[in-house]
C-alpha cells in the first residue's frame, strides 16, 4: 500500500492558470494537471492507493467554501481513495467554530502555509490556530522551511517549530518537507521530538542520504509520512529515491503506509 499524505488540487476553472502561475514564480513543471481528476490519473499511472488533498487558504474569507468542498471529497473517499483536510488561516475571524464544524464532519486536520498566507508560524495568531486544532484531534499539516516560489523570509523555520513545540506541547502536527526545506541540519539540531511528524514531501532528491537517515535515527520512521507535494513531484520519483534510501522493511512500511492509515484511521 502507498498513501500520499501530501498533495494539492485546485478547481477545474482555475487550474491551469495556478500551475502556470505557481510554476513560474518557481521555477518548477507540474507532473499534473492540478485538477482532482488528474490527481486520481497520476494516483493510478503510479500505483498510489490513497491520497490526502491539503487545501491552502491564503485569506479568511476563501476557508468555509474550501471546506464545504472538501467536505464532498471525503463523502466520496471511500469509492476514490482521495481524502481532504480543511483549509484554515490565521486571521479567520470565527476560527474556533469553523475548527469545530471541521472536526464534527470527520476531518482529520487542517492545512497551515505561513509563507502564503502572511504569518510567521510561532505568531500569536498561528499559534492560536494550532492550539485549538489540537484540542479538537485535528493535525495540522505546516509547510515548513524555504517555499522555492517565496524564499524569503521563511515564514516557519526549525527554529520557530521549536517555539511551537516549546510552548504548546503538540502531539498532532506534522511539519511538511521533512520538518524545514533545505534547512534539514536546523532540524537535526533542534527537531527530534518524537510527538512530532514529518511529511517527507519535495525533499528526496535534494536532502542527501545522510540528513534523510539522520533524521529516521533521531526522529523515528513511526513519525514519517510519505508524501509528494503533487503535482509538483509525483509518486514514483519520490518512491524511486525512498528505495535508495537504507531502510529496514519496517523502517520502509511506517513511511509509506502505516503512519498515514493511522492518522486517517483506517
Amino acid at each position: 500500500m502507498l498513501i500520499d499524505f501530501h498533495t494539492h488540487t485546485f478547481p477545474d476553472k482555475i487550474a491551469a492558470a495556478a500551475l502556470e502561475q505557481l510554476g513560474t514564480r518557481a521555477g518548477i513543471s507540474p507532473h499534473t494537471d492540478g485538477t482532482y481528476q488528474g490527481l486520481k490519473d497520476a494516483m493510478a499511472r503510479d500505483g498510489v492507493d490513497i491520497s490526502v488533498v491539503l487545501p491552502v487558504a491564503t485569506n479568511p474569507a476563501q476557508v468555509e467554501k474550501i471546506n464545504r468542498r472538501a467536505l464532498a471529497t471525503n463523502e466520496a473517499a471511500a469509492d476514490t481513495g482521495i481524502y481532504s483536510f480543511g483549509a484554515m488561516h490565521p486571521d479567520h475571524p470565527d476560527y474556533k467554530q469553523e475548527l469545530r464544524w471541521l472536526a464534527d464532519n470527520g476531518f482529520k486536520g487542517i492545512k497551515l502555509h505561513p509563507d502564503y498566507q502572511l504569518h510567521f508560524a510561532d505568531d500569536d495568531a498561528t499559534m492560536h490556530i494550532i492550539d485549538e486544532a489540537e484540542s479538537l484531534g485535528l493535525y495540522t499539516t505546516i509547510h515548513a522551511g524555504i517555499d522555492i516560489g517565496y524564499p524569503s523570509p521563511v515564514h516557519c523555520t526549525p527554529q520557530m517549530s521549536r517555539r511551537i513545540i516549546d510552548t504548546l506541547h503538540p502531539s498532532h502536527m506534522i511539519l511538511a518537507h521533512t520538518g524545514g526545506w533545505k534547512q534539514w541540519d536546523d532540524v537535526i539540531a533542534l527537531l527530534d521530538d518524537p510527538d512530532v511528524f514529518f511529511d517527507i514531501s519535495f525533499s528526496l532528491g535534494v536532502i542527501t542520504q545522510e540528513q534523510f537517515m539522520r533524521i529516521v535515527a533521531q526522529h523515528g520512521s513511526g513519525h514519517l509520512l510519505f508524501g509528494t507535494d503533487s503535482p509538483w513531484d509525483s509518486a514514483a520519483h519520490t518512491l524511486g529515491e525512498l528505495k535508495l534510501m537504507p531502510l529496514s522493511n519496517e523502517q520502509f512500511d511506517d513511511i509509506c503506509y502505516k503512519n498515514g492509515a493511522k492518522i486517517l484511521g483506517l
